[in-house]
């Protein structure tokens, strides 16, 4: 409301963020009939590729799922503090 009373535009958060995620999932994912609310969960998110060990082969076993997470993390912190940025330069 304040971006639009400025008569400046806002796009939304990108998805490979939490707040981006819920959002994509509650305006268009989600068929009206069979929406249910839920807390972010990483299965909102888009694929992430999972870096190599380093040894360079592909991660496996219990180390697969905390080395998925570190990447959707890596890359949603890069990309809302892209996403931020236009927007506080905007604000001063």
């Amino acid at each position: 409301a304040a971006a639009e009373r400025l008569g400046r535009d806002i796009s939304p958060p990108p998805r490979t963020t939490a707040l981006g995620a819920l959002l994509a999932h509650i305006t268009g994912d989600a068929e009206a009939s069979t929406f249910q609310p839920m807390n972010v969960n990483f299965g909102l998110f888009p694929e992430v590729e999972i870096p190599k060990d380093e040894n360079g082969k592909r991660v496996r076993g219990k180390a697969k799922g905390p080395a998925k997470k570190r990447a959707h993390t890596s890359r949603a912190l890069a990309d809302l503090e892209s996403w931020l940025k236009p927007h506080a330069e905007a604000a001063e």
